[in-house]
């Protein structure tokens, strides 16, 4: 069942993938190709698997996105091995993009928001590129902190693993 609220004449879904309506999916993946800070190569496939998507339509135009999706498990061997984080039980909030005419309204921390009060008991991350200020300031904006920085053997950045502040009250795993 999708449910959806409004804001500033826009409307907000949130939809398992197995729920979602002909095309959204592949609007969702243009848009975040067109984000362009992420390989699409498991886009996709993450998204199919995904424990909840959230979109956000201005009239019939899917102008933001953003998902849990469970993390794959080469990802949680590598932030393991580098930051000796324990991910495995944790959703991954992620493919978070905004057309660029539609940011600087809140959209992002909106969709983020809406997710994380969706998830009951799970606890949630989000990866951040280091030189991603929009992403850091949604993450800052939405009370996360940033636990652990590992590099990607893919791309050789530097990326953050923030966990909203609230979950971080028993601690990170280790």
């Amino acid at each position: 069942m999708n449910t959806v609220g409004s804001e500033h004449a826009l409307d907000y879904f949130y939809s398992p993938p197995d729920r979602l309506a002909p095309g959204i999916l592949d609007a969702i993946c243009d848009l975040v190709a067109a984000g362009g800070s992420v390989s699409m190569t498991f886009v996709r496939a993450n998204l199919e698997r995904a424990f909840l998507i959230g979109y956000v339509k201005d009239g019939d135009e899917i102008v933001g996105c953003s998902s849990l999706k469970h993390p794959r498990p080469e990802f949680l061997a590598t932030v393991r091995e580098q930051t000796g984080i324990d991910l495995a039980n944790y959703l991954e909030r992620g493919y978070t993009s905004v057309k660029p005419e539609y940011r600087k309204r809140g959209i992002g921390s909106t969709l983020l928001a809406g997710l994380t009060s969706r998830i009951g008991e799970r606890k949630l991350f989000s990866v951040i590129g280091e030189d991603n200020i929009g992403g850091r300031k949604i993450a800052l904006n939405n009370r996360t902190k940033r636990v652990a920085v590992y590099q990607s053997r893919k791309t050789g950045k530097k990326l953050g693993i923030w966990i909203p502040e609230w979950m971080l009250e028993d601690g990170v795993d280790r």
